[in-house]
């Protein structure tokens, strides 16, 4: 059980790190290096892999990080489970961008995960996760967007939802939707299984 005055410390660290996030048009189509992190767990144990792939060849490398999680799972404040691992996992990588499985700024606090990578190591990052933590689906022109508080901050494209972590915009997490659920991302989930069942 964690303490209530180090969720509400937590809450206030996201607050500042949404603060920091910085919305900015990057350029899907200019992309030809992408990283992709994931993580598994077993136990109290977290591995994690980074995947580096060059998008025209799909030849891709990763990197993987096995290490001690000892902060429980609440919803909201994955990056603590989840950050320092997937930081690790992903040193030394070459890419133009970063796709975190998890959530950018459609989080209650507008600081998932990917929007906290993405601050802290000052990199264009776009969160992918598999469910809604929190908002509003509206149908507009074919594309169904998430709406936080009258603020358009994601969009969904078949049972995934695409929100900007740092230095991209929603026009950059639309195009990546419409090509389907990344396959640097198929990789990295694969490949943390692969580890944790080594």
């Amino acid at each position: 059980m964690v303490e209530k005055h180090l969720l509400e410390f937590l809450e206030k660290l996201q607050f500042l790190i949404s603060k920091n996030v910085k919305i900015s048009h990057y350029g899907i189509e200019n992309v030809k290096k992408i990283c992709g992190v994931d993580i598994a767990y077993k136990g109290n144990l977290g591995f994690s892999v980074g995947v580096s792939m060059d998008i025209n060849s799909g030849e891709y490398n990763y990197k993987s990080y096995v290490g001690e999680v000892n902060f429980p799972y609440i919803p909201g404040f994955l990056f603590m489970r989840e950050a320092p691992l997937m930081i690790k996992a992903i040193e030394g990588l070459d890419c133009q961008l970063l796709l975190v499985d998890g959530h950018g700024i459609a989080h209650p606090r507008k600081s998932g995960i990917a929007a906290v990578i993405g601050v802290l190591l000052d990199f264009p990052t776009i969160g992918v996760a598999k469910s809604r933590l929190t908002g509003d689906l509206v149908n507009e022109s074919d594309i169904t967007y998430l709406y936080l508080n009258g603020e358009k901050v994601g969009v969904k494209f078949g049972r995934y939802f695409y929100s900007p972590g740092n230095k991209v915009d929603l026009q950059d997490c639309i195009e990546l939707g419409k090509r389907g659920y990344p396959k640097v991302l198929k990789i990295a989930d694969m490949l943390t299984k692969k580890i944790k069942k080594e």
